[in-house]
């Protein structure tokens, strides 16, 4: 009797296992509900190594600002909570890497007065610092496969081990040839140059080279310094409850953004427009 009803439940066993082969269940009206996805939080993927941090950085922005004009435009009373949860997340990511880009100047000012006063060690102390500022933002926006963590890496840490980073790993798939990354090219250019003469204590060249290095620079902390001043706005707004105001706020902010995306993205790749204020609401 035993063996009879262990084979029952064996049969059983095996009967539900192989209609669930296919991944799918029964509804309870006893037709099939459609197989559940894989999860996005899987472990084992290792895609966000490849990654490109700048990129989902901008795309967070964009959110924001799509976020902020759809809480705020139209005719019914704005969803203020939404306004300063996304405005605020801009002014956080716009001072961030607003603020990489305002350490390089600041050095750079202070290393033109170095120079202006010969002072040798002063110049290389604020030199540094200029490129500790190059250094935290690669940190922040390159992949960390460009930063040479690769798999091989990952899985030493996660045993425990210390492992060698790639140095030499070659970029097979490397991203298309855009303004902004020829302008890092002519900085890193500037840059090693200015190292060189240091090196050799050629003041008068050195400053030559840290000058075009503020013009780039200068301009992109001024960028950046618009839109979190811009987002700032929108976030006071948003917690007086006034609507006056913020369109004109939103309206710098993203001229900024825009501003920048024709001039360091240009047409070979597809920029991510935020939704203009005035627009349809339905």
């Amino acid at each position: 009797m035993r063996k009879a009803i262990l084979f029952c439940a064996l049969a059983v066993a095996c009967f539900l296992v192989a209609c669930g082969a296919d991944n799918t269940s029964s509804g309870n009206d006893g037709t099939d509900v459609a197989p559940m996805p894989p999860s996005w939080d899987n472990q084992t993927d290792r895609d966000w190594l490849y990654r490109n941090q700048y990129k989902q950085h901008m795309r967070h922005l964009w959110i924001d600002c799509n976020r902020v004009v759809s809480a705020g435009r139209g005719d019914l009373e704005p969803t203020w909570v939404e306004i300063i949860g996304a405005a605020a997340d801009v002014q956080r990511r716009a001072s961030i890497m607003g603020g990489f880009w305002s350490d390089i100047v600041a050095a750079g000012e202070e290393i033109e007065y170095c120079l202006d006063d010969q002072d040798r060690m002063g110049t290389a102390a604020e030199f540094t610092k200029l490129g500790a500022a190059c250094d935290g933002c690669h940190m922040a926006t390159w992949s960390p496969a460009y930063l040479h963590v690769t798999n091989g890496t990952v899985d030493g840490w996660l045993n425990n081990r210390v492992t060698k980073h790639n140095v030499n790993e070659q970029d097979n798939n490397p991203p298309p040839t855009l303004p902004n990354r020829e302008a890092m090219k002519k900085l890193f250019f500037h840059y090693s140059m200015a190292q060189m003469r240091l090196e050799q204590w050629q003041p008068e060249d050195m400053k030559t080279s840290i000058g075009k290095i503020l013009e780039e620079a200068r301009v992109r902390s001024e960028r950046w310094g618009t839109v979190a001043t811009e987002a700032g706005k929108i976030v006071e707004l948003a917690n007086a409850r006034k609507r006056e105001g913020m369109k004109e706020a939103y309206g710098v902010m993203t001229e900024a953004c825009l501003t920048c995306h024709g001039l360091q993205a240009g047409a070979a790749r597809e920029i991510l427009i935020p939704m203009p204020w005035d627009g349809p609401t339905d």
